[in-house]
């Protein structure tokens, strides 16, 4: 197959969040509203255990009630990267956790040793 160039319609997103502080309290609708995540970045580089980055469409999360709408796991010492190329649409809005605990239990979910970073590229 050979190499072929296409032109975008639009650009992915027009707006990048960035968090250097990601831990085990909510990050409540950092984004005031709606919007369409196409890429994130988790940064786990500074932990040397599995951490879960939990994203909510709710601008309020109840821990252990509210269902995350993606989870996104990093192993130890790593940093994952994901494309949505037709985006994930939160309507309502979105908060965010980072944590050990994989389960959504009830109560206060473990934070990670460190904190982790995120950035995403949204609309």
């Amino acid at each position: 197959m050979a190499a072929a160039i296409t032109t975008l319609a639009a650009t992915l997103g027009g707006k990048v969040l960035s968090d250097s502080a990601v831990t085990n309290t909510v990050v409540a609708n950092p984004i005031s509203g709606g919007g369409t995540i196409y890429h994130l970045e988790f940064d786990n580089t500074m932990n040397a255990a599995v951490t879960y980055l939990k994203i909510y469409e709710q601008t309020s999360v109840t821990l252990g009630t509210t269902q995350p709408s993606i989870v996104v796991k990093a192993a130890a010492s790593t940093k994952e990267y994901l494309s949505i190329p037709t985006g994930m649409v939160l309507t309502t809005g979105a908060s965010y956790i980072a944590t050990t605990t994989a389960s959504n239990a009830a109560g206060s979910p473990s934070a990670p040793a460190s904190a982790c970073a995120l950035a995403f590229i949204y609309t």
